[in-house]
């Protein structure tokens, strides 16, 4: 008989529920998206200590506020307030309470801004000092409190005593009164002579003693007599009105003195609190804002009829109900006739009758009592500031597929952009055609790119030098070359003369990048023909036996046609250029180069294992020399795109930075060349949002540089979003491998 042992067997794994299942399939592929998020929820504590003093509340407000420029200024998508007339309760309170014409609103919008400056506490000083002034004009207040501010410096008591000697000597000339002050203002006797002859000009020093009168000459003499007669009206005045040197109406009335504007001001800001105060109103700032915006839609022809209430009679109520009338921030107003719940508002700088000159300046879809603003201009900026971006991060992250760190590619687009702004001016290419200068132009700037990045490759693949010493060392000498060729005089070599400022002359108009406006529309239909007519061609034989083949050709034609038109209308100020066309291609050839050729694939074997590659019969010299000469040519790429499409001439350090960022939007695309436009996307969305940012919730503009600090951070050190998110380790990390160690 067998003597069986029974054994507990272990319970078969239990199976994650279906969320679950999803995040660890697609988590892996979002971590550079987890880390951008993770940046900014990390910065909202910043903005809470900083901007907010700890307060949670307004930190988060100004945190949202913050976030919310921050797309505008990136993609130009905001959502505002619709104005409707609950949004002015406290105007209409105040109409109610006083007639009022617009002209009024004028001058209350000043009254309530002074208000605000100075605060509720201070103007309730002033308005107690200023109470029985009311017969002064603003000049004589000033001057006033100018008078008490010198009385706390000088003797009151002998100013007063020496009332009539000062008014004598006001009678005489100014230049008799100087002299007397420098005669006797430092004496410390007097014969009998002197007082004579003091007696004949001034008849009142006959009844004080020599020290009596040596010290109402000292008082002149050090005082003056202008400020002396301004001293003695200051205090009549201060008499008058029952006001004691000291007193706390003495001390605000000192305090109008350092008012910027002075009395004017001060008076303003008592006007509006009385206001106020009569119409039993306490929130001054939402009043201000609320006049504000009235104040525009007169501006705007919304409003016209000058009596203010019989204007919110018969005007108001209608103009908001038959008109998109939105607010946004600092009281302004996007105005469109009509009550469609779409559409586009244009910016026409001739007459109403020429459309000729139209350019959208902002679209709008109405959502209840909001609106979805869309501001071309600001996707149009961002768009542009992208492009060296993407291109420089190419060339980083083709120099990482190699297992090589370029870190010079701030001096590959310096040599880069010298040789393309060279060829832009030079008069020997002048008679050219434009598509052959435009060409040559781009081509000298790969080629700059190229020959520097060489150079690295060269110095490792022959002495064994690493590339990390010599991309930097050589970005030093790219940079100074290149300031020194602009700036030097003898001999003038690439600086303009006539400029204020060291430059090269500006490139011919044949050699600058077309904007996307300039384009004539047939030509975008003319590309999106072409490709659909490459992609049936490419699938003819597949579309033989399946039509639904031929749906991708069409879908990407049709993608070509409808993205050409948006970025012409988006680019209708005419900043955006024909170089995203070229940084869409570079993304692609660098892409198909890596993948899809035997020498991108030998760069990629190289840069994963050398020695594998050696023994396969690569070179690895030359795959090292090839990988930073083609590093450095899209660097160079990047600089002639820069000086053809956006600036036109160099300067010294014009590129600054740019080859350093494009190393943290390489990590960001973590090397694929597919995943660089939206990381480049989104470094030019930090940078052209960080203005609008700074100013909306009035924040350090270097917020932004920590945002860029954590998201390299995060992106290097993955393990940490990793665990943050619960992201499962799938074996994908083996992307972000860049580079070897120093040992080569």
């Amino acid at each position: 008989m067998t003597d069986v042992s029974l054994r507990s067997t272990p319970p078969p794994p239990r199976q994650a529920i279906l969320p679950v299942r999803v995040w660890q399939q697609i988590s892996p592929s979002l971590v550079p998206v987890l880390a951008v998020l993770t940046a900014l929820i990390l910065t909202v504590p910043l903005m809470i200590f900083t901007g907010g003093r700890g307060d949670i509340g307004r930190g988060l407000n100004i945190a949202g506020t913050a976030y919310s420029a921050l797309l505008e200024g990136a993609l130009g998508i905001v959502i505002n307030d619709q104005v409707s007339s609950a949004d002015l309760n406290l105007f209409l309170t105040l109409a109610a309470d006083q007639p009022l014409n617009n002209n009024d609103l004028r001058a209350l919008s000043r009254s309530f801004t002074d208000a605000q400056t100075l605060g509720a506490t201070v103007v309730t000083r002033y308005r107690g000092a200023i109470s029985g002034l009311a017969t002064l004009d603003d000049d004589a207040l000033t001057e006033l409190a100018q008078g008490v501010v010198d009385l706390d410096t000088v003797d009151a008591a002998l100013v007063t005593a020496n009332r009539p000697l000062i008014a004598e000597l006001a009678a005489l000339p100014r230049g008799d009164v100087r002299d007397l002050g420098e005669q006797y203002g430092r004496a410390t006797s007097l014969t009998a002579e002197d007082r004579t002859a003091l007696a004949a000009l001034v008849p009142s020093v006959a009844t004080l003693s020599d020290a009596e009168m040596l010290a109402a000459l000292a008082l002149v003499g050090g005082e003056g007599i202008a400020k002396l007669e301004r001293l003695v009206t200051a205090l009549d005045l201060l008499a008058v009105n029952n006001i004691a040197l000291g007193s706390p109406e003495a001390v605000a009335l000192g305090e109008l003195a350092t008012v910027e504007g002075g009395a004017a001001v001060v008076r303003s800001a008592v006007t509006a609190f009385d206001i106020l105060d009569r119409a039993g109103i306490t929130d001054i700032t939402a009043l201000a804002e609320q006049i504000a915006i009235v104040r525009e839609m007169y501006s705007v022809g919304l409003l016209s009829n000058p009596d203010v209430n019989a204007m919110i009679a018969t005007e108001l109520t209608p103009a908001l109900a038959d008109n998109l009338v939105v607010r946004r921030p600092g009281n302004r107003l996007v105005v469109d006739a009509g009550t469609s719940v779409t559409g586009v508002i244009n910016n026409n700088s001739n007459t109403p009758d020429d459309t000729s000159d139209d350019r959208p300046e902002t679209a709008y879809l109405r959502l209840g009592g909001s609106a979805l603003l869309f501001f071309p201009v600001n996707l149009e900026t961002m768009l542009v500031r992208a492009i060296p971006f993407i291109i420089a991060g190419l060339a980083v992250a083709l120099g990482f597929k190699a297992g090589l760190f370029n870190v010079g590619a701030e001096g590959q687009l310096y040599a880069g952009g010298i040789f393309a702004v060279w060829v832009g001016f030079a008069p020997l290419f002048d008679g050219l055609p434009m598509i052959f200068r435009l060409a040559l132009a781009l081509v000298g700037g790969i080629t700059g790119g190229f020959l520097w990045g060489a150079i690295p490759g060269m110095l490792k693949a022959f002495t064994g030098a690493h590339e990390v010493i010599t991309t930097i060392m050589l970005n030093y000498i790219a940079v100074l070359f290149v300031d020194w060729m602009i700036k030097s005089t003898t001999p003038v070599i690439l600086l303009d003369v006539t400029a204020s400022t060291p430059r090269t002359p500006f490139i011919n108009e044949a050699a600058r990048l077309p904007a996307f406006t300039s384009l004539p529309v047939w030509l975008f239909f003319l590309a999106g023909a072409a490709l659909l007519a490459l992609g049936l061609y490419q699938r003819r034989t597949r579309i033989a036996t399946d039509i639904r083949y031929a749906l991708r050709p069409v879908v990407d034609g049709v993608l070509v046609v409808v993205g050409g038109l948006f970025l012409a209308w988006v680019g209708s100020r005419g900043a955006l250029h024909v170089g995203f066309v070229i940084m869409l291609a570079a993304v692609w050839f660098t892409d198909w180069f890596l993948n899809r050729t035997t020498l991108g694939f030998e760069l990629r074997t190289v840069g994963t294992n050398p020695d594998a590659a050696k023994y396969a019969g690569m070179s690895v010299p030359r795959n090292t020399i090839l990988a930073l000469a083609l590093s450095g040519a899209l660097a160079g790429l990047t600089g002639a795109i820069e000086i053809m499409g956006v600036q036109y001439n160099m300067q010294p350090a014009f590129f600054s930075g740019l080859g350093f960022d494009a190393i943290a939007v390489a990590l960001l695309a973590r090397s694929n060349p597919r995943n660089m436009i939206p990381a480049g996307l989104l470094w030019g969305s930090l940078l052209a949002g960080a203005g609008l940012m700074q100013v909306r919730a009035d924040i350090a503009i270097d917020l932004v540089k920590i945002i860029q600090a954590l998201i390299i951070m995060f992106i290097a050190a993955d393990v940490i979003i990793r665990v943050l998110w619960r992201v499962p380790d799938q074996g994908d990390r083996a992307e972000t491998t860049f580079i070897k160690g120093w040992g080569g």
